[in-house]
């Protein structure tokens, strides 16, 4: 009698393990780590709940396993009866397992957990099981911090803020006191749109001794769309005291009077008196002319707004395409919304620093126009 032929078997091969995070509060502790599958080779991530080590340790493998086969597709194919295993079980298994009891460890003793160098080195570590070479864990912590700090650059030029931001944070438990990680995380949070951990992270920074105008900047930036013009103002304030003749920081500034309804003619024409081309250029980049409190409007049509400035109402409607003129649309309204202050103001500004006739051109010539961003980084 012939024998039952041998089902065909699929290999996971695990390449690298890395900690994300340990978090004492919910006893969860986070891995990264590569792997390749059928399905092809994947970077992922998953949370284990801090038991015992062996229950961990399973229960990271058997998540493994789960994860290659929907991947794989293999789940959807049932009939063919293709089994997974990880073919480097053994000799990744004790690693994974030694990392997670070197975790409760650490969790269980009454030492400050930010001040203990063995949670220091946890939260920095990782083992790459195909390349010795390149293991955190054989790797001192200056040499940790750089690779870190390189990676995180790297990824930010990239703009993926998120992987930025977990690694500036492994950076952080090396060198916690480091005003330029304090700073980048900020700026990683600032993209992401998370305002109030950018605002906590750019204070940190200047806490830490930073000086930097590009920290006035960001700091004061978040103050702005949080809608806190005097906080705002009293950053650049300090900024200008420290860069006196900065046009951002003067362009800036006079945004926030701008919008708190003070003085603020002079401040631009102090900074256009200084370098009239990249006063020219920042108001065009940086001025927010909708008042960020809301408050009462004055709206006026399209055809009044014409009148009002002197602009053929299509340069109005292709200025509000481009973002370029203080306009609002609603989703259930095509019609615009504009507030006669807030374009009196434009027309205004634009007039007064010879900005006004040049966009009425180039939005006739490039009616497609270049949106704006609201946020860009700072240069």
């Amino acid at each position: 009698m012939r024998g039952k032929l041998e089902h065909p078997r699929g290999l996971i091969e695990l390449i690298s393990v890395e900690v994300e995070r340990i978090d004492n509060e919910y006893r969860e502790l986070w891995l990264s780590f590569e792997y390749t599958c059928p399905g092809g080779e994947y970077k992922s991530a998953m949370v284990l709940p801090i038991s015992n080590s062996k229950e961990m340790t399973n229960f990271f493998f058997r998540e493994l396993i789960g994860e290659a086969k929907h991947l794989s597709e293999i789940e959807k194919s049932e009939a063919l009866s293709i089994g997974l295993f990880v073919a480097n079980k053994t000799d990744t298994m004790l690693p994974i397992k030694n990392l997670c009891q070197r975790v409760i460890d650490v969790l269980n003793t009454d030492e400050e957990l930010q001040e203990n160098r063995d949670y220091i080195d946890l939260c920095t570590s990782g083992f790459h099981f195909k390349d010795g070479s390149k293991s955190l864990s054989a790797k001192g912590f200056e040499e940790r911090f750089k690779i870190f700090m390189t990676r995180a650059t790297e990824k930010m030029s990239q703009g993926y803020y998120t992987i930025a931001a977990d690694d500036l944070e492994k950076a952080n438990f090396l060198c916690s006191t480091s005003p330029l990680i304090s700073k980048l995380i900020g700026i990683c949070h600032r993209e992401l749109g998370h305002l109030d951990l950018a605002l906590e992270m750019f204070t940190r920074a200047m806490e830490f001794g930073d000086k930097e105008r590009e920290t006035f900047l960001y700091l004061s930036e978040i103050h702005f769309f949080l809608n806190d013009m005097e906080k705002a103002g009293q950053i650049l304030e300090k900024m200008l005291a420290e860069y006196p003749d900065d046009i951002r920081g003067l362009i800036e500034l006079a945004n926030i009077r701008y919008q708190m309804e003070d003085e603020y003619v002079h401040i631009l024409d102090k900074a256009y008196g200084l370098d009239a081309a990249e006063t020219q250029t920042t108001i065009l980049q940086t001025f927010v002319f909708k008042k960020v409190s809301g408050g009462r409007k004055t709206r006026i049509s399209i055809e009044q707004a014409s009148k009002l400035l002197d602009i053929p109402e299509q340069s109005i409607r292709l200025l509000a395409g481009s973002n370029r003129i203080p306009a609002r649309g609603y989703p259930d309204n095509e019609d615009l919304v504009l507030d006669e202050n807030e374009m009196k103001s434009w027309a205004f500004v634009y007039r007064r620093f010879k900005l006004f006739q040049n966009e009425i051109e180039r939005v006739a010539t490039h009616p497609g126009g270049d949106r704006n961003q609201g946020m860009a980084l700072l240069s």
